[in-house]
């Protein structure tokens, strides 16, 4: 079937970390760049521009009829929040494009104070399905950036919602679900959600299981995920609705950028065109040359997982073959790059000399209207010996210097016989080249509207009607228990003074289900009406085949009369609303709300109570619960899972047994990763090498207003539950309890 290019049309969008690497982008075919500036952009350690920068960017890209969105995708602390629309203010007036987010506290108020701004969903939202896209849409986000991991006839599904669906195409993968890792943050203090990742999924770590070691020699960066290649996937992509194609790389040169951008645009082409659809193995090749971080996958988008892993140690960047890479770029210059005009010049003497510039509009530039310039000079005099003929002036005024424009066609009307000075006739073209600019800066400038922003923002608790009252505060807080096992399920129960358990979903087998909902109903009878409460933990990430293994089960869920859910996605909090038993949502802490316009939001979606973030302070934790929107839980001893993953540490490095699993990776400090693999759900989670322990920093935590303290159970076998619960309930001191723990970020946080 041929496809109509005019009524298809699909974002080539190329990154941008640096203003040489946009120049390239845009000379080789980008439609639009990310690009981050000096604050809050998930890749702090870019070339990002100053505020000064930026705009002459936005100037830069939108002269050319291209766009450019604004990366504000990391996670912003309470008192951040404050300095968000004084830095957005001067790039919204100099039309920025789009923002791009992942805050829900960011989204929130980027709605209240631009909301003609438009905002696309980050990556790091973690989004995965159409319910949590089309709530979204309903907070205004106008397009979705996938995750990573989705297949196509997933991607259609988003499509079919009717809201943008961006996709990455070309380029670096997280190990983990984007927006889910917290392995850099907790081992190192360098938080991916605040753009400092430190990668260290690309280190070599042993694998073993029952003291074996399952890790060949030289073969042991098991993390280390090969490069996304998905040229062959574009015809399909586009058909399933893509409308952008993302390409991954703020942190590489300005010539990767540079020549992926080549390559992906010429093959967008060719799949717009309805033509014959091969991919050329010296493109490939080209690539290739550019950058190899140990070879290439297709990916996610085919629904593969295997032969993802690069398992030996290759270097970022090697040897290129120089002659080779200038030919190809070259060949993908042959084009032109510049942006086509049309004008009419008037030289009649006893006139003013009169040029008119009209832009020619591209299929990629949607404006109402052509944007056109008049300019005159002084009055055009008779030649006394030499006239300015027609041939003479199409040379003066054909040259456009180093303006990104050139000429398609140059009318010149004149009766031969005039004259102007040389500086007029240069003034004049110059002149004209600099209003047709600005005319075209023009249409994306926006005037600032005095009643955004007026409204603070601040939640004030009970005037909300969702906080904590002083009252509720000074209560002392309740102790919830999460469990991932039979066994602990059982000794927890034997405690009166747990009110609330967290039963999780994802690492128990269905018969182990069944009789862990069958003792967690009699001990919530015992309880009395007011007393216990059941929560049905969720796997951390559910794909659609999952959904339906759950909704499958929901009349099971339903018969055990459980209080809520714990949710841990966007998605998760979107799809529970009216998909399995309509009961309280209480959101994890991978659902982050590390300001409270964010914890806010989730209150007006249904939310019923918050996880506090793992990644903020006690001070900061002291300024998050002041005045809460939602009831606040701390989890206060665990195992905390720093990464989940569709990969799957026990396939790569043994093959897929079909069962769960209990391995370990050590790194090369020594330190030891307890890995479990979740069958049912086709999940790999990563545990921290030391337990959080915060139990006996009650000077601490009684500050902060709390609903609730969990304690978070893993990868403990029976006795160690026990003994460990017995002394949390104590209140005893973290050396006497465990052999090694860590405070987390309860005392250091991040940057």
């Amino acid at each position: 079937m041929q496809r109509d290019r005019s009524k298809k049309r699909v974002e080539l969008l190329a990154p941008a970390g640096s203003m040489e690497s946009l120049k390239e982008a845009l000379r080789f075919g980008a439609d639009a760049v990310y690009m981050g500036g000096p604050r809050f952009g998930a890749r702090a350690f870019a070339q990002n521009p100053d505020c000064g920068g930026l705009l002459e960017a936005l100037d830069y890209v939108h002269v050319r009829g291209k766009k450019l969105y604004l990366t504000v995708n990391t996670l912003l602390k309470e008192d951040e929040l404050a300095g968000l629309r004084a830095y957005l203010l001067p790039f919204y007036k100099a039309g920025l494009d789009a923002v791009l987010v992942q805050d829900l506290g960011v989204l929130s108020q980027i709605r209240r104070d631009f909301p003609d701004l438009p905002v696309h969903a980050s990556t790091q939202m973690t989004v995965l399905d159409a319910d949590g896209v089309r709530t979204l849409a309903q907070l205004g986000v106008t397009r979705v950036v996938t995750a990573r991991e989705i297949t196509i006839p997933e991607i259609k599904s988003l499509a079919q919602t009717g809201v943008e669906v961006e996709v990455f195409v070309h380029g670096a993968i997280c190990y983990c679900y984007s927006g889910q890792c917290l392995l850099s943050s907790l081992i190192g203090g360098r938080s991916g959600n605040r753009g400092r990742c430190a990668q260290p999924c690309r280190l070599p770590y042993d694998v073993q299981q029952s003291g074996q070691n399952l890790t060949a020699a030289g073969r042991s960066h098991v993390m280390n995920l090969k490069d996304m290649d998905t040229l062959s996937c574009l015809p399909q992509l586009i058909e399933a609705g893509a409308c952008s194609l993302k390409i991954e790389g703020r942190m590489k040169s300005p010539r990767y950028t540079g020549g992926v951008t080549a390559v992906y645009r010429k093959y967008l082409d060719l799949a717009l065109s309805g033509g014959s659809y091969l991919v050329d193995p010296e493109d490939r090749r080209f690539l290739r040359e550019l950058f190899d971080r140990g070879g290439y996958t297709e990916y996610a988008s085919k629904g593969l997982r295997d032969k993802m892993i690069s398992l030996e140690n290759k270097p970022d960047f090697r040897a290129v073959e120089e002659p080779f890479l200038r030919e190809k770029e070259a060949s993908f210059l042959q084009k032109g790059s510049k942006e086509k005009i049309k004008g009419k010049l008037r030289f009649f003497t006893g006139e003013p000399a009169t040029i008119t510039i009209e832009q020619i509009l591209q299929e990629d530039v949607s404006r109402k209207d052509p944007v056109t310039v008049t300019e005159t000079a002084g009055i055009v005099q008779e030649a006394k010996n030499q006239p300015l003929e027609e041939e003479m002036l199409r040379q003066r005024f054909f040259r456009l210097g180093d303006t990104p424009f050139e000429w398609e066609s140059l009318e010149i009307e004149t009766d031969g016989r005039g004259f102007l000075p040389v500086g007029q006739l240069n003034g004049l073209r110059r002149r004209a080249a600099e209003s047709f600019v600005q005319a075209l800066l023009g249409q994306y400038r926006r005037k600032e509207d005095l009643r955004q922003g007026q409204n603070t923002g601040r939640i004030e608790g009970k005037a909300a009607g969702l906080g904590i009252s002083q009252k509720d505060a000074a209560e002392p807080p309740e102790i919830n228990v999460s469990v991932d096992t039979l066994p602990q399920l059982k000794i927890a129960l034997s405690y009166p003074s747990i009110r609330r358990i967290y039963l999780n979903l994802a690492t128990m087998t269905e018969e182990e289900e069944a009789a862990a909902l069958c003792l967690l109903a009699g001990w919530k009878q015992e309880g009395g009406p007011q007393g216990r409460s059941l929560y049905l933990n969720l796997p951390m990430i559910v794909r659609p085949a999952a959904k339906r293994r759950l909704e499958e089960r929901g009349k099971i869920y339903a018969q055990a009369d459980a209080d809520g859910w714990l949710v841990h996605t966007w998605d998760q909090a979107a799809w529970l609303s009216g998909k399995l038993p309509a009961v309280d949502l209480w959101a994890d802490a991978s659902l982050y709300t590390y300001n409270r316009p964010a914890a806010a939001l989730l209150a007006e979606r249904g939310v019923a109570g918050a996880t506090l973030p793992i990644e903020l302070n006690s001070r900061e934790l002291k300024g998050r619960t002041k005045d809460s929107p939602l009831p606040c839980e701390l989890i206060v001893y665990g195992y905390l899972p720093v990464m989940v993953s569709a990969q799957c540490v026990r396939r790569t490095v043994a093959g897929c047994s079909g069962r769960p699993e209990l391995l370990w990776m050590k790194d090369r400090r020594q330190k030891r990763f307890a890995v479990r693999n979740a069958c049912r759900f086709c999940l790999n989670m990563i545990y921290n090498s030391e337990p959080l322990y915060l139990l006996d920093c009650a000077e601490e935590w009684r500050t902060l207003n709390l609903k609730a303290l969990r304690i978070q159970f893993t990868i403990e076998n029976e006795k160690e539950t026990r003994r460990i619960l017995e002394g949390c309930l104590k209140g005893e001191a973290a050396g006497n309890l465990l052999k090694s723990y860590t405070r987390g970020h309860f005392r250091r946080g991040v940057e």
